[in-house]
């Protein structure tokens, strides 16, 4: 998958920092957990890691295969992350690539096979990743004694629809719960570009356009966000027969009439201290346990 334009680029050479990859990542991501929780929340799921295809079956029986990167396994028994790269399985270096990809760019918490677990550690580690890789969605998979496997995939059922206002306000203001978000221009920006969504300076305010209407973030005094204003444009209305039906001359077309939206969004004392959305983590009871041991 080509990676997504991001507002603001890591020089070469200069390892990132995860807050920073956090930022960038963090609205496409949990626009993308939405995704999947709205196609694939309630499906049984299944991983192949010689093939490196993750599928998941709908309750009928429908399937759906994408193709897997495994990032690592968060296990409570030793309190620890452990990074793919560092398994013991003889997985295809297919399946690691994402993994090592993200321990290349030098970031510290990337090239320590093992680190302390925390309860957000894993979400951070794969936002990270997401922003390196430019693979939006992941899962966590739950494995057997309370281990989880972390997958990043990527398949055409997975990509997302245009963006719409209600969808990009739902993402802003949910995104800052997700996890904790330090520079949240940044994180916005960071959104928009990768959407493909013009920006402009709105005294302050980012301004984002969008196919069916335009959303404006305003900012506090710390710079975290401190509003959203969204005016969305009223879809057109098919009409039977246009002959016997005139229009009001003093009424706006349909398609060019807005609604101007008010929003409450998180305080920033909401945003500061959140972990990942249970939504976000479709969590069925697995297929398979066995496939893969972990070293110590």
């Amino acid at each position: 998958m080509t990676e997504p334009q991001t507002a603001h680029g890591t020089a070469e050479h200069t390892a990132p920092a995860l807050q920073e990859l956090v930022d960038d990542a963090a609205f496409l991501s949990h626009e993308h957990q939405l995704h999947l929780a709205d196609h694939h929340g309630d499906d049984a799921w299944g991983a192949e890691m010689a093939e490196g295809t993750f599928t998941f079956t709908a309750a009928g029986g429908e399937t759906t295969t994408c193709r897997l990167q495994f990032l690592g396994t968060a296990a409570p028994g030793p309190g620890s992350w452990m990074w793919a790269w560092n398994n013991v399985n003889g997985f295809p270096d297919d399946v690691l690539r994402a993994a090592e990809k993200t321990r290349e760019t030098g970031l510290r918490e990337a090239t320590e096979a093992e680190l302390p677990l925390t309860d957000d550690l894993p979400y951070r580690l794969a936002l990270a990743a997401k922003a390196v890789t430019g693979s939006w969605t992941h899962y966590s998979a739950p494995v057997g004694g309370g281990t989880r496997a972390w997958f990043l995939l990527d398949g055409d059922g997975l990509t997302l629809p245009a963006p719409s206002v209600l969808r990009v306000v739902r993402v802003l203001s949910e995104g800052l719960l997700s996890v904790t978000v330090v520079d949240h221009r940044r994180a916005v920006a960071s959104y928009a570009a990768a959407r493909g969504l013009e920006t402009t300076d709105d005294d302050g305010a980012l301004a984002l356009t969008l196919p069916d209407g335009s959303v404006i973030v305003r900012f506090d005094e710390h710079g975290r966000i401190g509003g959203i204003e969204a005016t969305a444009r009223r879809a057109s209305e098919p009409v039977d027969d246009p002959a016997s039906s005139p229009t009001d001359a003093g009424a706006p077309d349909a398609d060019t009439a807005v609604d101007p939206v008010a929003l409450d969004v998180p305080g920033p004392a909401e945003a500061t201290s959140a972990t990942e959305p249970g939504p976000a983590e479709p969590a069925p009871e697995p297929r398979r346990r066995s496939w893969f041991r972990r070293r110590g």
